[in-house]
């Protein structure tokens, strides 16, 4: 099993620009006491109850928690929500299962499609895309070569191609 860190509020952590960057502004995620923990009061709750996601709590969903705003640094389309109550439905290790190969799926993602200015684009895709789509993704972008340059657009395209067969989704 991968230690990739999360969010106790439901951020995705290894998911998010700030865990996937270098240098003095890389945050080792909330699960590893990364910047946010601290300050923050669903943390503290967390720990407090001695529970490892705030998903798993009998009082769950709760005030502390809907006070919380989304990610102001990415559009993450209200994950903390859809991660709670994932964990809340099914359990921390299932949703977790599916939180390790998202990760894995963004790492190889950036590390063949990112031209230097798609960080943000692949982490935001890969909050937003449920695990199906995000597969679906991979498996047609497998086929690309090229320079970074020439896959990164190529992605882009297989990217809008198919979002945009998604009821609703793509629009």
């Amino acid at each position: 099993m991968s230690d990739y860190a999360y969010g106790y509020c439901g951020m995705p952590c290894a998911l998010c620009t700030r865990y996937r960057t270098e240098g003095k502004s890389k945050c080792p995620g909330c699960s590893h006491d990364g910047y946010y923990t601290e300050p923050c009061k669903v943390h503290h709750c967390c720990k407090e109850k001695r529970i490892i996601h705030c998903g798993m709590c009998a009082e769950f969903p709760c005030m502390r928690l809907g006070k919380m705003g989304d990610f102001s640094d990415l559009n993450t389309n209200h994950v903390k929500t859809r991660t709670c109550s994932a964990i809340a439905a099914s359990g921390f290790a299932s949703w977790y299962r599916e939180y390790e190969e998202r990760a894995d799926l963004l790492t190889t993602a950036l590390e063949r499609y990112n031209n230097g200015r798609m960080k943000r684009y692949l982490c935001e895709l890969f909050i937003q895309q449920d695990i199906e789509t995000l597969r679906n993704l991979m498996r047609h972008a497998e086929a690309l070569s090229g320079n970074t340059k020439e896959t990164g657009k190529a992605f882009q395209e297989i990217v809008r191609s198919e979002i945009s067969k998604i009821p609703d989704k793509g629009r």
